[in-house]
Parts: structure tokens; sequence; C-alpha cells
């Protein structure tokens, strides 16, 4: 009987066996009455929902509308009323427009300057100064948004604004234009307000009681302002328009499901409820069904039933939260096997930390501890990472384990909207919002794991810079605009560049950096370069024109360069300079000698940032004579900088140095000032001054304010813009032809002499050399620097100077330094001279002795007119 009571008895193997069926029919037809029924009541309740919100979004948009209206109307009133308060006459100087403007800015947050701009178009003041400098002298006229606006303003006489678009000061905005008319009716001026629409926009909409609203404020398809809310249905969204001083503004609103209680009982939930009632019992009648199954695989079947496509199932231990089990689809996500379980924890598959600042650890023993004190359920917040290392916010919900006393179980629910907002901000943290391309920290932190993987399995890694060489003059020819559409157009080549396991990221303006990984040897690492210079060097065509571009790559290689990353990072930047100094558009690979090379480069830029600080240079003065009776009719202010250990070092040993690190224009500004400070002495002393020659790069001639600053410490010296003289040198004025003769009529219109240098030493038109309003040619020493025997009809020179006396200029030849030399140009009837020959560059104390023999020589008047 023993035995025979372990034997099962037939009836009872065929009533288990008969149940399965019976309750699948039992739940089948309990799923279709229930179901039906509760989805019969889930639509007519989401149709008055939906008439509900719809209704809810229209009187919002109308609402918020008008307040936008009210706002922005607000904001433009008071920047008339400011205009108004100039009718009697135009601001008489910087400071008292500037005590004017502070007190609006400080009343209207969304202002972010307020501009004086002249009748002919030039911003003449900014308020407030810091931040908008880069503004003042700007000619609006030929500013492609600002232009057209300006016109419509000064034909309409009155308020215009332009376009939205991106601002110096940063975010998205508009300007507002507004004509000052005295009282005899005529425009003497303008004010220039501009503002960002986010804080214009932010007192209105980033509200509490509209947090649940996605609500977007556009112009036609530009976004203005945006905030993303619980829903983007487009049923649920209405639009409403306002009139912004003539341009039309949409206000599209989506409404917030869950206000006045709609969502606390929404459609979706009924239905589900009433599948779940018809699931519970199926899963009942399983379970009683198989009542003898497996423990372990009947409790992961019930977790797996409790997930749905975003959640994630897993049992961990009640006492130190090690993993028991999990699904499938839990340790794809996770990438862990069954021998892993042993020594994961639940917050070994976290961040450090979670998004409320408290440690993983630490959170994970909470609510282990809720569980253990009598807790039904546990729920938070609970961001995971992933095997590719992603961050996702998910809803987690630990509850005790039915079969297992001494586990618990964990459901993490992906939250759609959390994730959302984590990513952006994180995108918006790691990227260069221009590109699109990871940024300097994203480039470190991956740089730092390509190290630390090269290390792991002895793999072949370079890091590549690359340095757009000549982007600053496409930047100053074509504008801001312009310059950000190539730098998208250089990443995007980039891109194409590189594998998809490469990190091309962009570090700042118009330097790259590219991260090659599992390399099988350096010649991979030289492909690259390769093929970057390839595709850089391809014109690009930007605004009807082409632009060619100069880049330079250095490459640095682990472990044969570098080990750490910082060295690997400074060891290419070294062989992208020596890449630069090479050819154009090259690449060049790190050797050890470059360390030499960077660290002089890096001493000289420091040195010249102190000697800047410092005022450490001097300014050297070289007459120049007429040569029909050797009078002085001007000096050339030659720079020299004198170094920490007394040693004086030329213009050609620093300036390019002093270029790339910025250093230039403050530099300009001191040349400025000493010289004027000169003529003043000179006058103050007796005598009779002579003009001045001052050598302009090409980026200081195209400099915005380079006029405003030369006319400044003219007047503050008393002294006349003629004594001022501007030399260009012809490669420089023959890059744009178009726009170096709007810069030299700038110059000729405020009174200041302007001269040609090196004249003969690039391609010259003829066109543009009588259109060019120079009063003199410096001739290039190549016309003449040969032995008089070479040359016996002076078949170049000769030309050469004749063509510029047609044009009515005075003829001068610099660098003459033998009898020679000075006979051939005295044949070739060049008008003035200046060289060795005639004197060195002398110290200002030594410049009065040629101001006195010529004072001595001529009278003041007879001087005057040399000069």
């Amino acid at each position: 009987m023993q035995d025979g009571g372990d034997v099962p008895d037939d009836g009872q193997e065929k009533d288990r066996t008969a149940i399965k069926p019976r309750a699948m029919v039992i739940a089948a037809v309990f799923f279709c009455m229930v179901g039906g029924a509760f989805w019969l009541i889930a639509q007519q309740m989401e149709q008055a929902n939906e008439h509900a919100l719809v209704a809810n979004a229209n009187l919002l948009a109308q609402g918020l509308g008008d307040r936008i209206d009210e706002t922005v109307n607000a904001n433009l009133h008071a920047l008339e009323n400011f205009a108004d308060s100039w009718q009697g006459d135009a601001p008489a100087d910087e400071q008292r427009y500037l005590a004017h403007a502070a007190p609006l800015q400080s009343r209207f947050e969304a202002l972010q300057a307020i501009n004086w701009i002249s009748p002919n178009f030039i911003i003449q003041y900014v308020a407030p100064i810091k931040g908008n400098v880069p503004a003042m002298g700007a000619d609006l006229k030929r500013h492609p948004v600002a232009g057209p606006v300006l016109d419509m303003a000064f034909d309409q006489r009155k308020m215009q604004i332009t376009p939205t678009l991106e601002l110096l000061q940063g975010g998205r905005g508009f300007a507002a234009y507004v004509p000052v008319i005295d009282s005899k009716g005529d425009i003497i001026g303008m004010v220039n307000g501009v503002f960002r629409i986010r804080t214009m926009l932010g007192n209105v909409l980033e509200s509490e009681y509209l947090a649940g609203y996605t609500i977007r404020v556009r112009e036609n398809d530009s976004v203005l302002f945006e905030m993303q809310g619980d829903s983007t249905d487009p049923k649920l969204t209405r639009t409403t328009r306002i009139d912004v001083a003539g341009r039309r503004w949409d206000i599209d609103v989506t409404a917030d499901p869950g206000i006045a209680g709609v969502g606390t009982l929404s459609p979706n939930m009924i239905s589900a409820f009433g599948f779940i009632m018809a699931a519970v019992l199926a899963g009942v009648l399983f379970i009683y069904a198989s009542r003898n199954a497996n423990p372990a695989l009947k409790n992961l079947q019930r977790l797996r039933a409790r997930e749905n496509i975003s959640d994630l199932a897993l049992t961990i231990s009640r006492a130190d939260g090690h993993l028991r089990m999990m699904s499938p689809e839990t340790a794809s996500f996770f990438d862990l096997r069954k021998e892993d379980y042993g020594f994961i924890r639940l917050y070994n598959i976290a961040p450090e930390f979670q998004p409320d600042g408290t440690s993983s650890h630490r959170a994970q023993d909470k609510l282990l501890a809720a569980i253990t004190q009598g807790e039904k359920e546990a729920r938070r917040e609970w961001v995971i990472r992933s095997a590719e290392g992603v961050h996702v916010v998910c809803d987690l919900l630990m509850t005790p384990s039915e079969l297992h006393p001494d586990c618990v179980d964990v459901i993490l629910h992906h939250n759609p909207a959390a994730n959302a907002a984590v990513n952006r901000l994180r995108y918006l943290a790691t990227h260069d919002p221009l590109t699109g391309l990871p940024n300097r920290a994203l480039f470190d932190d991956r740089l730092n794991q390509a190290v630390a993987h090269a290390k792991r399995y002895e793999k072949l890694l370079s890091v590549l810079i690359v340095d757009i060489d000549n982007f600053r003059a496409v930047n100053d020819r074509y504008g801001s605009d312009v310059g950000d559409e190539t730098l998208r157009s250089i990443s995007g080549r980039l891109r194409a560049t590189v594998r998809e396991k490469d990190t091309c990221a962009r570090l700042a303006g118009d330097m790259f950096a590219i991260i090659a990984a599992d390399l099988s040897e350096a010649e991979g690492a030289a492909l690259v370069a390769e093929r970057i210079v390839e595709a850089i060097s391809h014109p690009i065509p930007i605004a009807g024109d082409e632009i060619r571009l100069h880049v330079s790559v250095g490459v640095a290689l682990y472990p044969n360069d570098a080990r750490a990353p910082s060295q690997l990072m400074a060891n290419a930047d070294a062989a992208m300079y020596r890449a630069q100094k090479s050819a154009e558009s090259s690449y060049c690979f790190f050797v050890e000698t470059m360390n030499n090379v960077m660290h002089a480069r890096l001493s000289l830029e420091t040195q010249l940032r102190r000697a800047v600080d410092e005022k450490r240079f001097i300014i050297e003065y070289q007459p120049r004579y007429r040569l029909s009776d050797h009078h002085v009719t001007g000096f050339e202010a030659l720079l020299r900088w004198v170094d920490d250990r007394g040693q004086r070092h030329l213009p050609p040993d620093f300036i390019a140095v002093a270029d790339r690190v910025g250093l230039l224009a403050p530099l300009g500004r001191w040349i400025f000032e000493t010289v004027c400070q000169q003529i003043q002495e000179w006058r103050t002393e007796g005598y009779l001054p002579v003009p001045i020659a001052l050598n302009l790069s090409g980026r200081q001639f195209i400099q915005a304010d380079i006029i405003k600053n030369i006319i400044e410490e003219t007047e503050r010296h008393d002294i006349s813009p003629a004594l001022i003289e501007i030399e260009i040198a012809e490669d420089i004025a023959m890059r744009d032809p178009e726009r170096s003769l709007t810069q030299f009529y700038r110059f000729a219109e405020v009174g200041i002499s302007l001269t040609l240098d090196q004249f003969g030493a690039a391609n010259s038109s003829l066109r543009y050399l009588k259109r060019f309003p120079v009063q003199r040619i410096k001739l290039s020493r190549s016309l003449f620097d040969i032995e008089l025997y070479e040359q016996p009809d002076n078949s170049v020179l000769n030309p050469a100077v004749r063509l510029c006396k047609s044009l009515n200029r005075r003829v001068v030849a610099v660098g003459v330094e033998t009898e020679d030399q000075l006979a051939m140009l005295g044949a070739a009837n060049c008008d003035e001279m200046q060289g060795f020959i005639f004197s060195p560059p002398v110290s200002k104390e030594q410049t009065h002795t040629f101001l006195t023999r010529q004072a001595t020589a001529d009278t003041p008047t007879e001087q005057q007119s040399n000069s």
C-alpha cells in the first residue's frame, strides 16, 4: 500500500489535465465580456475627455497669446519711449547715453543691448558695454538681416523688427529699430534694441500651472520658445496668432491630459483594468492547474507576466541586494550571465549616484530596509546603466517575493518623459550646439576610455588634432553666418572620413580632434590624416562662391608617443603646429624633438602676453626723404619688442604669434596711442609735426573699430588725422579688392592718409589701382634690389614708376641701402626714399634732430606743404 500510495490516482490525473482547457475557456469568455464592456466605456470617456482637453487648449492658447502680446508690446513700447527721449538732440557722449540706458535695462531683463546708430548706419554707442564691444563701429548697412530692416525703418519712419536670429550675446532673439526724429522732422539717429526671446517669454510661460502643457511659440517654421509637457498629440493642440510689430507669431498649446482630474481615471486605464482582470483569472487557473511545477520557473514566469515592452524584471536578495534571477530581456539589457549573479548587486547596474544626489548603494539599502520592516511595496525613481553605458531613468517597484521569503522582486518601468529631459540635458552638456559634434568634455571622457581599452587589450590608438589655418580669414570676409555654415560643412566632412566607432569632436573655434582606436599599425593613422586633408581641401560652395580651406593635422600615437591622455593631446598639438610650419594643407606625426618646439612656442606666447600687459615694446622711427631736396616728409613707425633678457626682436619674430593668440588688437591700440602722443610732443616742444606711417596687418585692416580707435586717439591728443598714414600691403588689398575699396574710402572720409605698400610683389589690377584713394605707392624692393648692370634699361622699374605717376600718386622706395640703388631710383624719377643709406630707424629722442634740420631749412609754411 505504501508503494501504491506513491502512484497517482488516474481520476485525479484526468481532472488535473482537464483543468487547463476549462481554464482557457473561462478566461477567454471572461476576457471578452469584461474587456469588451470596459472598452466601450473607455471609448465614451475618451471622446468626452478629448472635447474637454481641446476646449481647454483653445482657451489657454488665446489667453497666452494676449499675455505674450502684452509682454512684447511692453518691451517695445519702453524702447520707443527711450528713443523719444532723444528727440531734442542726439547723445553727446557715451557716458550720457549709458546713464540713460542703464535704468531701462534693469527694468526689462529681456533687453540685451540698447545701441545708438548714426544716420549712416554705424553703431556709435552700445549699452551695456560688456559683451557688446564687438558691435561698436559695425556698419549695419551691409548686414544681410539688419540692413533691409533699417531701410524700412528709415523709409516708413516707424519702428521695425528683424526676423528671429542668433544673438551675439547668446540665444535666439530679435532686434528692433526705432528712428529718432527731431523737431524739424529729420532723422538724427536710431535706437536699436536687442531682445532675447526666452528671457522675455520665460516670465509668462515658465509657470507651475503650465507644467503639463506643451507650449511652442514660433514665427513661421522657426521655433522661438518651446516648453515640453506631458502630451504631443496634435489632436489636442490649438493655435492662436498675434502680431508683433508687423510680424506674425503663432502660439501652439497642447493640452495637459492630467488637468481637472481628466488623467486620474483615463480610458486606457479602464481598458487595462478589464484586461488585467481577465489576465488575473487566467493566471490563477493556470497556477492552480500547474501547482506542482518548479517554484523557480513559476516565479520567473510570474515576473515576466508583469512586464510590458519597456519593463525589466529581476529578483534580488533581501539581505544584500545580490541578483538571484532575471528575465532573458533583463539579462540581455545588462549583458549579464548566470555566473555573474553572485557578484552583482542592484546598485552595481546603476550609476554611482541617483538623480536626487543619493548614492545608489545607500538608496538600495533604504529600499530593502523598508521591505524588511513590513512595507508591501517600495517605489522611487531609479537610474540604471545599460551594457553600452547609456543611463536610463526608470520607475522602480520593489515588492516581497511570494515564492522566496529571503528575496524581493524588482520591476523597472521605463519612464520616457524623464529620459527625454535627461537625455536632452546630457546632450547639451556634452555636444557642440553648432556642429552637433562631441565637445571637449565628452572628448576627454572618451579619450580616457579609449586609452584604458588600448592599455587592457594592447591596442594601438591615435589622436589627431585638426586646425583650419585660414578659417579666420573666411569669417572676417564673409561674416559669422557663413563662418558657422563652413564649420558645419567641415564637421560633416570629418564625420565622413572616420569610422563609426571613432570619435570626432570640436574642441574650440576652428580646431577639431579625432580618436582613431584599434589600429593595427601606424599607417592606419596616416591614412586617416590623408583622408582629412583631402576632404577639407576640396572647395566648399557657400553663398554662390567657393571657399578653399587649408588644414593642418597633427598625429600622436599610443603607446609610442605617450601613455597619458593629456600628454597625447599635447603631442598631437605639437605635431599640428609643425604641420602648419611645413606646408599648406599637410599632416605631421609627433617626434620627440617637437617637445622643445612646443615649449619654445608656449614660452614665446607667455612672454608676449606679459609684454603686452607691461607695455614692453618700443617704437623706432625711420625718416622718409624727398629725393629732389632730401627734406624729411615723414617717418615710418617700426615696432620693436624687448624680451625678458633685454634682447630686441623685429616684427617677423613675433607678429604672427601675436596675431594667432589675439594680441594684435591691444597692441595696435597701444601703437596708435604712442604715435599720437609723439606727434603731440613734437608740437608741444616747438617742432612742426610731420606724418607718421603705420603698417596694418590684414586682420587689423578690416577690423570694425580700427578707424574709431584712431580717431579717438587723434581727438584725445588734439592732432589732425592727416598726420596718421596707414600702409596696406598690396597682397592684402587684393585679397578682396571690393571690400578693400570700401575700407579705403572709410579711412579717407575721416582724413587719414593712405599708402599702398609692396607694390609689384603681388598681382595687381589696374582697375582697382586707379580706384584706391591712396596718396602714395611704395615700391616692392624686388623692383630695384639688383645690380645696376643686370638691368641696364631699368625695364621693370621704369614702367612701374611711370604707371604710378600717371595715376597721380607719389612713388616711394623703401629699403634703399646702396649708391647703385639710389642712382637707379633717381634715374627712374622716384619721388621719395627711405633706407639705411639716409638713416637707420632712430629712437623718439633722436627724431628732434631731423625735425630741427627741416625747421631751419624751410619756413613752417614750406615744411607743411612738403609733408
